[in-house]
């Protein structure tokens, strides 16, 4: 399985670990089950984590279904999102989109860090 999804104990914070080769349909799969949790109980922090994953080698036409998806998510307004050794390629990608729906995101390459981030309060 390329994804899990849980939630980090003592925390309301949702992680998405990835593993192995990730292509875009894993991650448009990984968003269709996050969305799903949304919807069912609500979330505002989500740690994504890519430290034992790599992306697939895919044509360009891929990423843009996958920038498809990202502009349909209904995640809420405000909502942290920390990367945890995201590739910089799907990062760039992603910065865009989060700042149009008003996401708060950041990079880390070191798991205290990005669960501190997501726990502070403010910007």
């Amino acid at each position: 399985m390329p994804s899990t999804i849980k939630v980090i104990p003592n925390t309301d914070i949702i992680e998405l670990r990835y593993a192995g080769e990730i292509d875009h349909a894993a991650r448009m799969s990984a968003l269709d089950d996050l969305e799903d949790r949304y919807r069912r109980g609500g979330f505002k922090r989500l740690l994504v984590n890519y430290t034992s994953a790599w992306p697939a080698d895919e044509p360009p036409a891929m990423a843009a279904h996958f920038l498809d998806k990202l502009t349909a998510l209904s995640f809420p307004r405000g909502a942290r999102i920390a990367f945890l050794n995201q590739p910089d390629a799907l990062m760039t990608a992603s910065e865009p989109v989060a700042a149009g729906f008003g996401y708060r995101m950041r990079k880390f390459r070191e798991r205290p860090d990005a669960i501190a981030w997501l726990l502070a309060e403010g910007p």
